[in-house]
């Protein structure tokens, strides 16, 4: 048809007519150094055959970065993530770089996609938030030679800045102890990663043992389903208020806590009179006057800072050493819901 263009060339073509994956020809584009001399040849002369052309960033790049930062994050839709987001992308605007942010909704594919789509655009790094998939991908972002930090989580491969697990919600504990309860337990859902959780419950369950609590069995909330009031969201909390009970519970994160206070009001109870709860991570809706959260806090302004500035160590290679890691400490933060037990 006249005025009709010639539809252009995509990389799925040049992975055709080279036969590579589109991922091989991804690493060839980039200058990935982890493909065989043979390969990047095949790769370089289907893009000269069909005439692919990346996009005009890439074009422009083909011996530097840009001055983008990548931030992978799992769920944007927990407070603590979108808030270290925009901290981060303040840090990093301060220094001259803008931010690329990709969410993953817990999707181990749907990461690892991500990540390939920011190195294909030759990010000058990546700072991931809470992993959702294999961690395995962390070799291979380390093998290309791309600066790399982990915020918020440990990982002793990277750079990483992260609250000090070990006290986290043992702080929790303690408060509870302090408090005068005796039966404590930790809840926690399928939305905490598991990592993190296991971190946590460990800090939780060390410190119950120090002081002489009795540790409740572990109890998984469903989250989601109990925020958009489906039945199943009550499913398992009714037993934990009865008579012998736990009667004070610490959460694995502040969404947890404030979705176990909604069903132990929907179930007639009250926090803090019939059971007490904690969270963690200090999240702005937690302190809201309704909802009062007693919390153990992160640091997120000076994680935050912290990570974008080893971040930049990287990409300005100002430092080449070995992996650093920052650990800092949890506050807490004393609200409206707990209080001692019922006598």
């Amino acid at each position: 048809m006249k005025g009709t263009r010639p539809q252009r060339p995509t990389i799925f073509d040049v992975a055709r007519r080279s036969g590579v994956s589109k991922s091989t020809v991804s690493n060839v584009i980039r200058g990935a150094p982890n493909v065989a001399e043979e390969t990047r040849r095949r790769v370089l002369y289907a893009v000269a055959e069909l005439g692919y052309r990346p996009n005009a960033l890439a074009r422009q790049l083909v011996q530097q970065r840009t001055s983008t930062v990548g931030v992978v994050v799992g769920d944007l839709t927990n407070p603590i993530y979108s808030e270290l987001v925009k901290l981060l992308e303040r840090h990093a605007l301060a220094h001259g770089y803008t931010t690329m942010v990709s969410n993953t909704d817990g999707h181990p594919e749907r990461e690892a996609a991500r990540i390939e789509a920011l190195l294909e655009r030759r990010v000058a790094g990546i700072a991931m938030l809470q992993f959702s998939g294999d961690r395995s991908i962390i070799d291979e972002v380390l093998a290309d030679g791309v600066p790399l930090t982990v915020v918020s989580c440990f990982d002793e491969r990277a750079d990483c800045v992260t609250v000090d697990e070990s006290r986290g919600l043992a702080l929790a504990a303690r408060h509870l102890a302090e408090l005068g309860h005796r039966r404590i337990a930790y809840v926690t859902s399928q939305l905490v990663e598991a990592a993190t959780d296991r971190a946590r419950h460990e800090s939780f369950a060390l410190e119950c043992r120090r002081l002489g609590c009795e540790e409740a069995p572990t109890f998984t909330l469903d989250v989601e389903a109990l925020l958009a009031g489906e039945p199943a969201g009550l499913a398992g909390v009714e037993p934990l208020l009865v008579d012998g009970g736990p009667t004070g519970f610490a959460a694995g994160n502040d969404i947890v806590a404030i979705a176990l206070i909604e069903a132990v009001e929907r179930l007639g109870a009250s926090v803090p009179a019939d059971v007490s709860v904690v969270g963690f991570d200090g999240i702005a809706l937690g302190g809201l006057s309704r909802i009062g959260l007693t919390t153990v806090a992160q640091p997120r302004e000076q994680m935050a800072e912290i990570g974008i500035r080893l971040l930049l160590d990287r990409i300005e290679q100002s430092v080449t050493t070995a992996p650093r890691h920052v650990l800092l400490e949890p506050e807490l933060v004393v609200r409206a819901t707990t209080a001692a037990p019922r006598c």
